[in-house]
């Protein structure tokens, strides 16, 4: 292994050097066509390749990289929180009454019987490795083979053009509840290890009841004209005061969460749910500006640090661990391929598996609760290590098995 001197000036030293591989990735991985390396997956290369386990040139450690890799995995779950569109979810089922639908072959039906599906199926491979000594909390370890990425699902619909489709409704509504559910359920998890059974896990539901309010402050103040309209003015060139209460409600939500003793990524998650439904206008030019912000600079970051501390000593030198990524992989696919099933209620053979393959793609939730588990001591690094290979592999195939199963044109008719 190449070691060369790791930077030892100011921490500007080590972060133009992050910089610098956030730059260089999308450039390199637009140059190699032939295999579709997510970008993510080129960023936390990077971090492996300049971290310890291979150049070493950055460490990845003190108090500006602590930061940095907090706030980018809260703005990482921030984002997911704006891909969530409760709106949706009631267009579709209104769609699914008026076309008088089957209760089982409903959209919300199948998504929410596809997740119960996995989060039993996952409990129960879970039970299975924590009985045989790979893992030491089966719970955490359910829950993150429950995950999904609908950052990753609703991309590769949109680009297929399947997202306006019932079929892409279905699978949109299925990872919906995947991140949401499996989002609240291990914060739940991490606030029951860190504090037991006590009032403690009930005062989570607060950040539910400061979202409820915040919602309704939001709309009152979007349908009163004189707020409505001093908001609009301070909207554009430098006031950006839409982006400024967007992230003083991110930071905010950060804060109430810490306070109430829940994970910081629910806060995060609540806050991006909130401005996703207080943001009505067709451009959407607020998401897309606080997408780009994050895209460009604090995202990059936190998967480029995620790759920094991807130990690969920890990894090869653990049998168990070595052991986990294809046990842990194989269990990642049939946890979402088996409960998809359902689907064939209403699709064919081939969008059946489409849906599986597609749902099967883990990224930012699983790494965040890897990164969780491994805060509360209840894996290893080694283990956490095999977590996030688990995920670049799944990011990566997930939408090239997707493309290869599903027809070109869309969906197919039975």
């Amino acid at each position: 292994m190449v070691t060369l001197p790791t930077l030892q000036g100011t921490p500007f030293e080590s972060l133009m050097l992050v910089l610098l591989a956030s730059f260089l990735v999308p450039i390199l991985l637009s140059r190699w066509q032939r295999v579709k390396v997510p970008l993510v997956v080129g960023e936390i290369l990077a971090g492996i390749i300049l971290g310890p386990s291979l150049l070493g040139i950055i460490d990845g450690q003190g108090e500006v990289f602590d930061f940095l890799r907090e706030f980018g995995l809260a703005y990482l779950m921030f984002i997911a929180g704006m891909e969530i569109d409760f709106n949706m979810i009631g267009k579709i089922s209104k769609a699914a009454e008026k076309a008088h639908a089957k209760v089982t072959s409903h959209p919300v039906f199948l998504a929410a019987t596809s997740f119960l599906l996995t989060i039993l199926l996952s409990v129960a491979i879970s039970r299975e490795l924590a009985s045989r000594g790979l893992v030491e909390n089966e719970w955490m370890v359910a829950l993150i083979l429950s995950t999904t990425s609908l950052g990753v699902v609703l991309p590769v619909l949109k680009e297929r053009e399947l997202s306006e489709t019932r079929f892409g409704q279905t699978v949109l509504i299925s990872a919906l509840f995947a991140d949401f559910a499996t989002m609240l359920l291990i914060s739940l998890l991490a606030t029951y290890l860190v504090s037991g059974l006590n009032v403690e896990m009930l005062l989570v539901f607060l950040l539910f009841l400061a979202f409820s309010m915040l919602y309704r402050t939001g709309r009152l103040i979007k349908h009163s004209s004189r707020l409505g309209h001093l908001i609009e003015e301070l909207s554009h060139a430098t006031a950006q005061i839409k982006l400024r209460a967007s992230l003083a409600l991110l930071v905010g939500f950060i804060v109430l969460a810490q306070i109430l003793n829940a994970e910081m990524i629910l806060g995060a998650f609540i806050a991006g749910v909130v401005v996703s439904m207080l943001t009505t206008s067709p451009e959407r030019k607020v998401e897309k500006d606080l997408e780009a912000f994050g895209f460009s600079f604090f995202i990059p970051i936190f998967f480029i640090l995620v790759g920094v501390g991807f130990d690969i000593k920890e990894l090869t030198s653990s049998n168990e661990a070595l052991l986990l990524v294809p046990v842990l992989l194989i269990a990642a696919v049939v946890v979402k391929f088996v409960p998809a099933l359902i689907f064939r209620i209403s699709f064919t053979w081939r969008e059946t598996f489409a849906a599986g393959s597609l749902l099967s793609a883990r990224l930012s939730l699983i790494i965040a609760a890897s990164l969780i588990a491994l805060d509360l001591e209840i894996i290893t690094a080694a283990v956490n290590s095999a977590i996030i290979l688990v995920a670049i592999i799944t990011v990566t195939f997930a939408p090239l098995l997707f493309a290869h199963v599903m027809p070109p044109n869309g969906t197919e008719e039975e």
